[in-house]
Parts: C-alpha cells; structure tokens; sequence
C-alpha cells in the first residue's frame, strides 16, 4: 500500500501542476514515482523535457530518497553524458539515465522536514547545472 504521506504529497505537486504517475511494485516493496512530462532547463540539454522517476519504499517518509532517473536519451546541448549520469538501468521495462546524487550525506534526511518536494528542489538544483 502506498503510504498515505507520500500520496497527500504527490496530490500538493499535482495541484502545483505536475503530471505524476505512481507504481507500486509488491515484489521489491517499492514505490515508483514518475514526473510526466518533466520540463528541464532551457538551453542545457539536448531535448526539453523528460520524465523523471524517484522510487522510495512503502516505509515512507521513513526511508529518503537517493538518486534520480531520466529518459536514456537526455544528453547535454553538445551531445555529452552528464556528470554522474553515466548508468542505464531499467525499471518498469524502460531504460532510465541514473543521476547518482546524495544530497542526504551532509545533513541526514528528515521525515519531519524533507519530503518529495524537498527532494524535488535538489533535482532542479542538480538538473540546473547543466553538467
């Protein structure tokens, strides 16, 4: 069951107006959060907008989030990798670009003050910088 926290926060981005989809995967206990549609910086990358998968489990808000995916196909302007972006990897049958971030190491995630829009605010941060 997708934890009752994670779904009243999706509702507040959704209203904020994004185009989420969740999945629930019984077998590894996680939960699949794709942003629809998702509009990257102008001028960085090679297209301008992708969609943008997050998983956490059905332990949330206990469990923070770690890393970020992208369409495989998203590249920067000139046609290179982004920074950390190296790795394909396949989730709901699709090949997603893994961002490898870790923006919980220097101050340790916070159920009583982080939460998916929290989270949200460092992709953009990192998708911002355009390496």
């Amino acid at each position: 069951m997708i934890p009752e926290q994670l779904q009243q926060e999706v509702t507040e981005l959704i209203k904020a107006g994004h185009l989420i989809e969740m999945i629930e995967e019984e077998s590894t206990n996680r939960v699949y959060i794709i942003f629809r549609n998702f509009k990257l910086p102008n001028s960085l990358y090679n297209i301008p907008e992708t969609d943008l998968l997050v998983l956490t489990t059905r332990q949330y808000p206990s469990s923070c989030f770690d890393m970020f995916w992208v369409g495989n196909n998203l590249t920067l302007i000139n046609g290179g990798i982004p920074q950390s972006a190296t790795s394909i990897e396949t989730y709901l049958s699709v090949q997603w670009r893994r961002f490898s971030i870790h923006p919980y190491q220097a101050k340790p995630w916070n159920p009583n003050e982080d939460s998916l829009a929290t989270y949200l605010t460092c992709i953009v941060q990192r998708l911002n910088l355009g390496i």
